[in-house]
């Protein structure tokens, strides 16, 4: 949230608690401009995080702090029908965009732009650029041909670039950040799911997936797509190794242990790093293709 907004919402709130100053201690905890302060004073520094480099942050229960802030937000306008309507729907946009709910987050922030508080420049700015990034999400994408279907995802990436560049050092590049991604993802999954029917698809496949954990280095998927890579390497040496027979002379053993070692290289990439939930997925799958890799071996001498 923008310095200006946070000192709206807190003059707002303040003055709330200042009219109210005589309540007891007993009754702090009723008062509705204390509940709407416990409820965005976290969200307000943690909306600000990098959610393409770091998960979304908890509340101290532990919870997505978008979501629950969502939940508490509903829960007070119910209790307090008519207080802060600006502040608690701007909050409501801001939780919603940053899950990625485009549509509800630019509806909420079109009402806030429509008052007259001091939140409503704001809120039309924002919703301003929520209507860019909904055009890129829903511009088609052809259903017949492959590489005009493959060329429409490299124009939706163009396009994040772009709000990225434009956006550079706010919350609304990380965003522009996630939805390219997502993009580069899809066009890797498009490539291996079509692989038999494109030329070197294998190769394209591998070329797909360096380049995303190339360029996403950065990002908190990263580790994500190093199994998901490890994975297509596995995959390539079961092929290999049902395609021919490892007891038989057409067998190359240094083909089916090129795949595997490709993928046990990154799937120890990953292992290597601590505090990661990944860690033991990816410990899993090293075991698992140790022992292939033995049988295979053993099989062939």
């Amino acid at each position: 949230m923008a310095p200006s907004i946070a000192i709206t919402l807190a003059l707002a709130l303040a003055l709330f608690a200042g009219c109210s100053s005589r309540t007891s201690p007993g009754e702090a905890r009723y008062v509705p401009a204390g509940d709407l302060l416990d409820i965005v004073k976290d969200f307000q520094r943690l909306a600000k995080e990098d959610t393409y480099r770091f998960p979304i942050p908890k509340d101290v229960t532990g919870v997505n702090i978008m979501k629950a802030t969502l939940v508490r937000l509903e829960d007070y306008e119910k209790k307090n029908r008519g207080k802060f309507t600006d502040i608690v729907q701007f909050n409501k946009a801001l939780s919603l965009e940053r899950l990625r709910e485009y549509d509800q987050a630019a509806s909420y922030y079109r009402k806030v732009a429509e008052t007259e508080g001091r939140l409503g420049s704001e809120a039309g700015k924002n919703a301003e650029i929520i209507d860019f990034f909904l055009r890129i999400l829903d511009k088609p994408l052809a259903a017949d041909d492959p590489f005009q279907y493959i060329a429409g995802l490299d124009e939706k990436v163009a396009a994040w670039n772009e709000l990225i560049k434009k956006h550079q050092g706010t919350a609304y590049e990380y965003l522009a950040r996630i939805e390219e991604e997502r993009v580069d993802r899809a066009k890797v999954a498009f490539v291996e799911a079509n692989r038999y029917r494109l030329k070197e698809g294998n190769q394209l496949t591998i070329l797909g997936y360096s380049q995303l954990v190339t360029k996403h280095r950065q990002s908190k998927n990263i580790y994500r797509y190093l199994i998901d890579f490890g994975d297509f390497y596995e995959l390539l040496a079961r092929e290999y190794a049902a395609q021919y027979d490892p007891e038989g002379l057409v067998f190359d053993l240094k083909a089916f242990d090129q795949f595997a070692k490709s993928a046990l290289r990154l799937y120890t990439e990953v292992v290597q790093v601590d505090g990661i939930v990944e860690k033991i997925e990816a410990q899993g799958k090293i075991e698992a293709l140790r022992g292939l890799l033995e049988k295979m071996t053993r099989l062939n001498r």
